[in-house]
């Protein structure tokens, strides 16, 4: 029987389908001045390279260098090779009985079953083959490690022996200029001046306090002039209204409505009346997103990898949190008023891009919202429902037990779920609640750092509110708010004795937009988590930074 490539669709139990959207990016100012504790902290250590920002050009140059443009995998399953894959994983578990390389792994990694039950619910984790397969798409680092402490075959390996014109296509179109031994100066041609330059200087930069190794390591994160997280956002509130009258001046209707967000944390504020006729505002928010890029380039002073067996790696810790709040009234209460009703709903969506062909993995996906109504025929949940649609929520609502992507035992608000809309009917109501969702790597396990590799992390939210009433007079007034953090800390770094490591780094980005939750309470979130995972204190006085 032919077996396939496993995929994302085997998730689709847990999983939530992946938005795509194109957006307009801005980015937000900030600018990060050490403390003299941290200044004095620095210099006592030695043999490290300390974090860099580079301009977006650079950073783009450096990785379409370390990216395969197609994966392997990839590659393998699109041109109907999957046999190639089954004769390598044969090959590589010959000689070993059901089990022993689950055992081996778990002495790597304890959460090596992490997605087992749900991409191959049919079998076992005794059986070595489907293990395996399961290990080279959803855990490729992982699995990078256990072949050198086998020293096994790599997947290139075996098919450059095996069927050197399968490997040579792919190599040749699709493998990234890193991995066929091209500098990172030289393999554009088109390489602006400038970025050459500030490429020249990263490499050619000395840790604090000691001598370079030849071959060093270096945190690196993209830098615009104005922040170190991508964001897309209204930098200046958006207001849009609408007013008619009679024609002997009298009112008939009117909407004021006004938003504003900065990066995934939004808001919007809206208020409708009506006099002796339907009127009703529906809107869908354009989604808001915050990301950042996490890399650990290990290079030469003449720009090539100097790191392709795994001589350097660390822990990447996680932190995201989103909270909103709701708020909704409506009164249709005097004479001939009719009815009246009042929706207002958000949700959130924190995903990480792995390197290699594995999916992306949603690390929390959740929406809420409140609701009033009299008299109405409007489906109260079509207001959850676009959420659902946008960032791809699942329909079930889970409470106990959970499992994830990570561990099986976390708490409910790291899940997959609706929190729900909480609604009162009559002709005069007012209802307030409040959705909350947390990720944090912490919890579970650490993501595996490896260099030259990119990791991409997003937080994706998207609103909606919806209001509508008639008759002699009817009154709607809806909010949403959202708060919240994303952060990151680069830590635990394992690097031979020829390699300079990379100093400890880390970096976030907080905001406020009439959430739950104040600027000082993220700002003591961000700092507390921070000081924690680098073992020092951290500051982080504007809302978004890099910090080592």
């Amino acid at each position: 029987m032919k077996r396939t490539i496993l995929n994302a669709k085997i998730l689709a139990n847990f999983s939530c389908a992946v938005l795509l959207s194109s957006a307009t990016f801005a980015y937000a100012s900030t600018q990060v001045t050490a403390n003299t504790a941290q200044t004095k902290l620095l210099t006592q250590e030695t043999g490290q390279m300390t974090p860099t920002a580079v301009r977006e050009t650079t950073w783009r140059v450096i990785s379409n260098w370390s990216t395969d443009s197609t994966s392997l995998l990839e590659f393998i399953a699109d041109n109907d090779e999957e046999f190639e894959l089954d004769r390598y994983i044969d090959t590589l578990i010959r000689d070993y009985r059901d089990g022993e390389v689950l055992t081996q792994l778990q002495t790597l990694d304890k959460t090596v079953l992490d997605l087992w039950s749900h991409a191959m619910a049919e079998a076992t984790p005794e059986d070595n083959y489907l293990f395996t397969r399961y290990l080279a798409q959803y855990k490729p680092a992982l699995f990078e490690q256990w072949l050198a402490s086998n020293r096994a075959l790599t997947l290139p390996d075996y098919l450059q022996q095996q069927s050197p014109q399968l490997y040579a296509t792919w190599y040749s179109e699709h493998a990234a200029p890193k991995r066929k031994g091209l500098s990172i100066l030289e393999y554009d041609k088109t390489l602006p001046s400038e970025v050459y330059a500030e490429l020249k200087d990263l490499l050619n930069k000395l840790p604090v306090g000691g001598a370079r190794s030849q071959c060093a390591c270096q945190m690196i994160t993209p830098l615009t002039g104005s922040g170190h997280v991508v964001t897309n956002y209204p930098s200046t509130p958006s207001n849009w209204s609408d007013y008619s009258s009679d024609n002997s001046g009298l009112s008939k209707h009117k909407l004021d409505f006004k938003t504003t967000a900065y990066g995934a944390f939004h808001s919007g504020d809206g208020e409708r009346w009506s006099k002796h006729k339907v009127y009703g505002y529906d809107s869908s928010i354009n989604h808001n997103s915050s990301e950042f890029y996490v890399k650990m380039l290990c290079a030469d002073t003449n720009g090539y990898d100097c790191n392709q067996s795994n001589s350097c790696s660390g822990n990447l810790e996680v932190r995201g949190t989103y909270a909103a709040r709701f708020h909704v009234t409506g009164q249709a209460k005097k004479i001939w008023s009719k009815a009246t009703n009042s929706h207002s709903g958000d949700g959130a969506k924190f995903a990480v891009d792995l390197p290699g062909a594995a999916p992306e993995v949603v690390l929390f996906n959740k929406a809420g919202g409140a609701a009033m109504s009299y008299n109405t025929g409007w489906d109260i949940n079509s207001v959850l429902g676009a959420l659902k649609a946008a960032l791809g929520i699942t329909a079930a609502i889970v409470s106990d037990n959970p499992g994830s992507l990570l561990d099986g035992q976390l708490a409910s608000d790291l899940i997959t779920n609706i929190a729900g809309m909480i609604t009162r009917s009559g002709n005069e109501a007012t209802v307030n609640s409040t959705m909350r969702a947390r990720f944090d790597s912490s919890d579970v396990s650490p993501f595996l750092l490896q260099p030259n590799e990119v990791y991409h992390f997003t937080l994706d939210s998207n609103a909606r509110v919806k209001a509508r009433g008639y008759g002699g007079y009817s009154d709607s007034h809806f909010e949403y708010g959202s708060s919240g953090a994303i952060m990151y800390a680069a830590n635990q770094f394992t690097c031979g004795s020829n390699v300079t490591p990379p100093m400890p780094t880390g970096l976030w980005f907080y905001a406020n937009q009439s959430g739950p939750d104040s600027v000082a309470s993220l700002r003591s979130d961000v700092e507390t988590w921070l000081s924690m995972q680098l073992n020092k204190p951290v500051s982080a006085g504007q809302s978004q930074g890099i910090v080592h």
